[in-house]
């Protein structure tokens, strides 16, 4: 199966990239051992995927990602209060919950949903 276990995030500016995530969504952020520009992101506890955070010299594509999250709302001031946008109203979606785009300080997109 192609099941998802990892992310990759580009940044221009990695330590900023690396305190916006911290700030607004917990994860633990240390550099890899192997790799110059590249951070390892522990996402949390519990079902879902870890990833990464690296030099936008390294990729250049666009991703969206999407987070779970406990309360929709409670986040999207979180993103803001960590100097990113929450430029939509969230949506609902019968039978999956509620979602909303946000995108972090660098203008990367980031889908969020608060399961049913």
């Amino acid at each position: 199966m192609g099941r998802i276990i990892h992310v990759e995030l580009t940044a221009i500016g990695l330590d900023s990239a690396a305190e916006f995530y911290a700030k607004a969504f917990g994860w633990q952020v240390t550099p890899s051992p192997f790799a110059d520009g590249y951070l390892v992101a522990e996402t949390g506890a519990g079902d879902g995927i870890d990833g990464a955070i690296m030099k936008r010299e390294y990729q250049q594509q666009p991703t969206i990602v999407w987070i779970q999250v406990d309360d929709l709302e409670a986040t999207r001031a979180a993103v803001v209060a960590a100097g990113g946008a929450a430029d939509q109203e969230p949506q609902e979606i019968p039978g999956i919950g509620r979602v909303a785009y946000v995108r972090d300080p660098e203008g990367v997109v980031l889908g969020l949903r608060q399961p049913v």
